[in-house]
């Protein structure tokens, strides 16, 4: 027997081996693990911070691994009990996933992309096949290359412009550092490799043989960006080297293929550069140096370059500049969305500008014609959805595919056609056992302690008894936008009469940049208290009651329930946080940790007196007190790379110590994956079954 097993069983029979009888079914189960407490105070500003799991951080720390694996158990031995409900929902899951399935080609030139899914298999194969007909080619078996490794994921991909090849990057860990692949299309052939610190961002110049990569440092930043020669045995050559610690840099080839575009982006910074996609070697041009508060990002459209910004309009426009003359001092306005609007990206085709953003708070589409100026909107069926732009590699072409769901509405592929404008359906996701004549779906709005109105999306059975069991999600961080979508992982709560529903709060960006900004830095409390209010709306408005009220979020959501289960514990029953962020002031005064140094503009730096204040008023770990608190389910990865483990693990251990209640408390560390948990279709599938059996037993439902 190892040593770290040794110490491992040691220390879970140390902390759990006290059993004691579960009143549901008369058995005895393990106590809960106990951490050590190990002396370690942290002073900032005058004020000293006790962190006693900080040893927890420690991932060579046999006592570490033995903790986790304690804590699995545990949890293991408290879901026994509901071990047929999980074994059914896991089969209700896998039967309304489509085992075998193709999505509807894409055309590129002269062949169509496609992906296949087959019965058994946890991966996607990526294929392609002539236009005019003919035999199908492997493009990319991403079942193939994952076969051996307990997580694969790919970080992007790039086709040649030539369509000869596809240059990939791959996370095999779920850390997010990747290793780089270019492979020749039509006979399988490895081309190019590249291992050690490389970046997510992989893209192809116009001339079909020089690859552009990025680099990671130790907090897997993307630092670096190189260029190199398909096959060169030594990295390349350095391109630019980004050395602010808040600004990453990807890379994108124009939708024309005429220009490599070089970003550099801190959350509310960029700065562009640009260089010809069929001269890779030549010199960057920089489009407009970096000023701080801006964005912009840069399309090509003819002797123009478009760009979308914020300069000079908080929700975004579009401007125009010359080629030759790119700077600030040479954009012109094209087009300013009109108030209640916001836009967030642009695709150029041949005769058109497809612009997205949102209006209502809603998803939306418009097209602007290049000639006449004429703008419209796609007109979706539904009042309550989810919309984007599909793939799109044609910019000559007569119509646009978008994907459309709706909580009622399974995902949908249309194809819009820009003559008749109307949405040509060509593939909707088959769901078994499912009949949306079967559900309502509401639109609410909860009132803030200012004012402020927050839209609550809401998805039931008609038939369901109110007040019902109900989980209420919410996120609320970097201005992402938590639409109502389909989703086939919650059928199994609505099935049993359990009501769904979102809390659009404030510091997403559902309503605009200013709805992102009042829910960040220094109000941030703004997303807690609007979800407490969407919580007490709910139940005045008799959908539920506080005794059958789940709520969940993940990452930043986890920040979200960390802190509204600390500020009112008695208002929600049960919480599941999913890979929560909630050692907010030690990750955020640590620069060597991913991310940090990028998200002093999102939470602000400790590390500054007015920061660490706000700070100390709602992060999770520091605000954990001897209170009674929900059930609670809290989930990790041993490998994530956005959110330690050490985070959700020290949370458990404080929580654990501190509580005066005896509700389940529970930690679950996915030991293969990372910040995304299982990447397997069917690996993913456990987890979920796993997190909804433990919210439909602490919701009181049986069956």
């Amino acid at each position: 027997m190892s040593a770290l097993r040794t110490v491992a069983l040691a220390l879970a029979c140390l902390v759990a081996c006290r059993p004691h009888g579960d009143a549901r079914t008369g058995q005895a189960v393990p106590a809960p693990p106990i951490a050590p407490r190990e002396p370690t105070v942290v002073e900032l500003h005058g004020v000293r911070l006790e962190d006693p799991y900080a040893w927890l951080r420690n991932r060579d720390d046999p006592r570490t691994r033995g903790y986790l694996e304690a804590e699995n158990a545990y949890t293991e031995a408290m879901l026994q009990p509901v071990a047929k409900l999980r074994a059914a929902v896991l089969g209700e899951l896998r039967r309304r996933i489509i085992e075998d399935d193709v999505s509807v080609p894409v055309p590129h030139g002269t062949w169509e992309y496609f992906d296949r899914t087959r019965r058994g298999e946890q991966y996607a194969v990526m294929l392609r096949k002539p236009v005019a007909g003919g035999a199908e080619q492997v493009v990319l078996d991403l079942d193939a290359r994952a076969r051996g490794h307990e997580y694969y994921a790919v970080g992007d991909y790039d086709l040649s412009p030539d369509q000869r090849m596809i240059a990939f990057t791959e996370d095999l860990r779920g850390d997010e550092r990747y290793r780089l692949h270019v492979l020749d299309i039509e006979s399988g052939r490895e081309l190019d490799r590249l291992d050690g610190d490389v970046g997510p961002s992989v893209q192809l110049a116009a001339d079909s043989r020089t690859v552009f990569y990025t680099r990671v440092d130790t907090a897997n930043r993307e630092h670096q960006l190189w260029r190199r020669t398909l096959g060169q045995t030594e990295p390349g050559t350095l391109v630019i080297e980004e050395t602010d610690p808040r600004f990453s840099l990807s890379i994108a080839r124009s939708f024309t293929d005429a220009f490599m575009v070089i970003t550099a982006s801190s959350q509310i910074t960029s700065e562009v550069q640009v260089v010809d996609a069929l001269h890779p070697d030549r010199p960057l041009r920089m489009i407009e140096p970096r000023r701080d508060g801006i964005e912009y990002d840069v399309y090509h459209h003819g002797e123009q370059f478009l760009v979308l910004t914020n300069d000079g309009a908080r929700d975004f426009q579009v401007m125009q500049a010359p080629i030759v003359t790119p700077d600030r001092a040479h954009w012109q306005p094209l087009y300013t969305p009109p108030a209640g609007s916001s836009l967030s990206g642009l695709m150029v085709l041949a005769d058109r500008l497809v612009l997205t953003g949102r209006a209502n708070g809603l998803p939306q589409i418009w097209l602007r014609e290049h000639d006449s100026g004429e703008l419209r909107a796609i007109d979706w069926p539904e009042p309550s959805y989810d919309a984007e732009l599909g793939d799109n590699r044609e910019r000559a072409t007569s119509r646009l595919r978008v994907h459309y769901s709706s909580p009622t509405t399974p995902g949908t592929e249309y194809d819009y056609d820009f003559a008749t404008r109307e949405l040509v359906l060509r593939k909707r996701d088959p769901v078994a056992d499912f009949d949306p004549a079967d559900f309502e779906v509401q639109r609410l709005r909860a009132r803030a302690d200012d004012g402020a109105e927050i839209p609550i999306s809401l998805v039931r059975r008609r038939d369901a008894p109110r007040p019902a069991p109900l989980v209420l999600n919410g996120y609320g961080a970097y201005g992402s936008n938590y639409d109502a979508g389909f989703s086939a992982g919650q059928l199994p709560l609505l099935d049993r009469g359990v009501t769904v529903a979102i809390a659009h709060v404030r510091g997403g960006g559902e309503l605009g940049r200013d709805w992102y900004e009042q829910g960040k830095l220094a109000r941030k409390s703004n997303t807690f208290t609007d979800f407490i209010r969407c919580a007490e709306h709910l139940i005045a408005q008799g959908h539920t009651t506080s005794d059958r009220l789940l709520v969940t979020g993940g990452s930043a959501g986890g920040l979200l329930i960390g802190a509204v289960i600390n500020m009112r514990p008695e208002l929600f029953h049960a919480a599941v946080a999913d890979v929560p962020f909630v050692d907010v002031i030690n990750s955020m005064r640590d620069a060597s940790l991913p991310l940090t140094a990028a998200e002093w503009e999102e939470w602000g730096d400790p590390r500054q007196p007015d920061a660490f204040a706000w700070m100390r008023g709602w992060s999770p770990y520091d605000n954990v007190r001897a209170q009674d608190y929900p059930h609670l389910l809290v989930v990790a990865g041993w490998h994530d790379s956005r959110v330690g483990f050490w985070e959700p693990a020290k949370w458990t251990a404080r929580l654990r110590a501190s509580k005066t209640d005896d509700h389940q408390l529970l930690l679950h560390t996915e030991m293969g994956s990372g910040h995304g948990g299982a990447s397997g279709r069917y690996d993913a599938l456990d987890e979920q079954a796993m997190v909804l059996a433990f919210m439909l037993d602490r919701l009181g439902v049986k069956r």
